[in-house]
């Protein structure tokens, strides 16, 4: 199964993608007169659809994966090199001349890294391939927005993996040419599990340097909790492919 044929089956399996198929999939029963079967799977659909566009339980699929790794609060003195992991890319931006830049996601976490790096002076390496066969890897478009942007300098680049664990696989090269074995990982918080997995499994021990911890607004009346929002939804569908990433790699991809 193809790298394209796996995301396209995700798209299909998570929120909203899955939803809809099932809602469809009862539409089509009610068609053929199963009205019973086609009303539990109207039903259900429309159920699960509520619960997760609402911030409650997006929440707490979120929170068990982003709270698994605090807040760098030291630094280790040993620590010599900063890795830093793709969020993505945002294809043909139209305000900057239709070329490729990195999206939100990637920009919040070099934004913590340049942080980082200002403050250790530590050499960075940027990890991120082109996932869909793209001219410039992500680990391109990373460099260019840390150094135009933040104004620090980037050593190392890894370009050829197209997900977390082809990536590790391909950094791990690069920090052994350099006798690296000491770096911290920044990525999102909730997506750090997946990624210390991923390292560990090649052999490797980074300190996690967790960024972006989704809060609730304390400011908001609490009754909003239990109302579906997008921005719920989404935050659903991040917990749930990180989940589902876990399972695959430790399951499947050995």
């Amino acid at each position: 199964m193809t790298l394209e044929t796996i995301r396209m089956v995700a798209d299909l399996i998570l929120p909203p993608g899955g939803l809809l198929v099932l809602l469809a999939f009862g539409l089509l029963m009610w068609l053929f007169r199963l009205r019973k079967f086609a009303a539990f799977c109207i039903l259900l659909g429309t159920v699960l659809m509520y619960f997760a566009s609402t911030p409650y339980i997006a929440r707490q699929l979120l929170d068990p994966l982003q709270y698994q790794y605090e807040v760098l609060k030291e630094i280790p003195a040993d620590a010599q090199a900063i890795v830093v992991l793709s969020g993505g890319r945002l294809p043909i931006a139209r305000e900057y001349d239709n070329l490729d830049i990195v999206k939100a996601s990637t920009l919040e976490r070099l934004r913590y890294a340049s942080r980082l790096a200002k403050i250790t002076e530590l050499p960075i390496l940027l990890v991120g391939g082109s996932v869909n066969g793209e001219r410039q890897s992500e680990a391109v478009l990373m460099k260019h927005a840390l150094e135009t942007d933040f104004g620090v300098q980037v050593k190392w680049l890894e370009e050829e993996g197209r997900t977390t664990l082809e990536n590790v696989k391909f950094a791990k090269e690069i920090l052994n040419e350099n006798s690296i074995s000491k770096f911290l990982l920044v990525t999102h918080a909730y997506h750090m599990p997946r990624a210390v997995w991923s390292f560990n499994h090649f052999g490797l021990n980074p300190t996690p340097a967790p960024t972006v911890f989704y809060k609730r607004n304390t400011n908001i009346a609490e009754r909003r909790d239990y109302i579906p929002q997008a921005s719920a939804l989404a935050r659903t569908k991040l917990a749930l492919h990180e989940r589902i990433g876990n399972l695959w790699y430790q399951y499947i991809e050995d």
